[in-house]
């Protein structure tokens, strides 16, 4: 009785510490399975002796971390549901920051030389994706939530004095200056219309406020038209946009 108590206490710590192999006679790890494995049900990672493992939600992939850590499910990277372009920072998929607005209505500005102006009437968002911006009928601002690379564009039709030359872009209220602008004579009649464009990338911080603006160095009246109309119809056509690329 005696011997059969000290095997039982000499074997009973090898099948507690030792490695199971499937189809492998040197195991690597608790339990080594070289060859396919099949589950019919689910996948429950992590707990320990007086909790179950997780084993996740719907659309979740495992992900590692690490050694001597047990794996956990996470969300799918790469598919945000938030609306806007997918981009990939520091190795991470984001939705990058974007804003489209458009005119609801002409917008003017007084006959002063030299002054710049909010513009007004930027309340048609089709994108804030961050709810960063804001807009009335006098002014408009927005603020970005990350230092980056962001994407300018800008349309707008134009109708002031021939020879005149507004100039239209994006202004840093922090600093109280032009980041990003174009300026062009006005060449068309005067009280026609001319089309503006600004195409550009530019450095834009987290920490600054910003807002689109017009300015003309002459003193004349200039509108910004929301609508360019013919006799075949007529659309939106000033439209500004702001995405991060990077």
């Amino acid at each position: 009785m005696k011997k059969n108590l000290i095997l039982g206490v000499l074997v009973l710590p090898v099948f507690a510490y030792s490695q199971v192999g499937i189809n492998t006679p040197t195991p690597q790890k608790s339990l080594h399975v070289n060859g396919s494995l099949q589950i019919t049900n689910e996948l429950n990672v992590g707990g320990d002796a007086k909790t179950a493992g997780s084993a996740g939600t719907t659309g979740q992939v495992l992900k590692s971390g690490g050694p001597g850590t047990a794996p956990t499910w996470e969300n799918l990277a790469g598919v945000p549901n938030a609306t806007g372009t997918v981009i990939v920072v520091n190795g991470q998929f984001i939705v990058a920051q974007e804003i489209v607005v458009q005119l609801t209505a002409d917008f003017s500005i007084p006959n002063t030389g030299n002054s710049t102006y909010f513009i007004g009437n930027l309340t048609q968002e089709i994108v804030d994706n961050e709810n960063r911006y804001s807009g009335n009928d006098i002014t408009n601002s927005f603020t970005i939530s990350a230092d980056g690379v962001y994407q300018v564009d800008m349309n707008m039709q134009l109708t002031t004095n021939n020879g005149n030359r507004p100039v239209i872009g994006i202004w840093d209220d922090s600093e109280n200056k032009w980041v990003a602008r174009v300026n062009d004579d006005f060449t068309a009649p005067s009280g026609n219309l001319q089309t503006y464009t600004l195409l550009t990338s530019i450095p834009m911080l987290a920490s600054h406020t910003y807002s689109f603006r017009i300015a003309n160095r002459q003193a004349a009246n200039t509108t910004i038209k929301y609508l360019s109309s013919g006799a075949t119809g007529s659309g939106p056509i000033t439209q500004i946009s702001v995405k991060r690329l990077r």
